[in-house]
């Protein structure tokens, strides 16, 4: 079985065959809609998998919260830490902590109904306590490592000017030596796509 520590040596992809797709959605029960851009249409992607390895693709989304920035993969595993640089401006770390938990797999819901007649315990502290580890925990399981508010405006400011977007995923762990890097070029296709979802 490959340890998880072996993900910052697994590929990244920068196809430069595959262009960048608008995927617009309305929730059928809430009719909010959100819209997100990725590398690659899902015909593309499934031809990029065939050839093995793990590919990691960033992606763009905007919902009721605003502007998201994130990187994900295809075979639902966790991405951890992920570093980014656009052009010559200073390197960016997306860490897992700050990934919304709308991207976690699944939230948690803590229980301390076995407690309820043990007074000497502060139960209110010790479901947010317990909340707040759970949380993390999810967050750390996600395909996804993604930043939203300042910083992902801030990201997607510098890729709106720049020309290469590089991309190196630590991991779990911290391991710049075992990572390796990957390109996309910033083209018209992807800043036409920012701007028909609004981003």
């Amino acid at each position: 079985m490959r340890s998880l520590a072996l993900l910052p040596a697994l590929l990244l992809t920068g196809c430069a065959s595959s262009p960048w797709v608008v995927k617009e959605k309305l929730d059928p029960m809430t009719d909010k809609s959100s819209c997100s851009v990725t590398l690659g249409s899902d015909l593309a992607r499934g031809f990029i998998k065939s050839q093995g390895g793990i590919h990691y693709y960033p992606f763009f989304s905007k919902g009721e919260t605003g502007a998201v920035f994130g990187v994900h993969n295809d075979y639902n595993i966790p991405v951890g830490n992920v570093q980014i640089r656009v052009d010559s401006n200073e390197m960016i770390e997306l860490s897992t902590q700050e990934t919304p938990l709308r991207y976690a797999p699944k939230l948690h819901s803590t229980d301390l109904s076995y407690i309820k007649n043990n007074d000497q315990i502060d139960k209110e502290a010790l479901k947010k306590s317990m909340d707040t580890m759970m949380n993390d925990v999810h967050k750390i399981s996600s395909p996804y490592t993604a930043v939203e508010g300042a910083k992902a405006e801030m990201i997607i400011d510098q890729i709106k000017t720049g020309s290469v977007l590089k991309m190196r995923v630590l991991g779990l762990a911290v391991n710049t030596a075992g990572s390796t890097v990957g390109e996309h070029k910033i083209d018209k296709t992807l800043i036409d796509a920012l701007a028909k979802c609004g981003i």
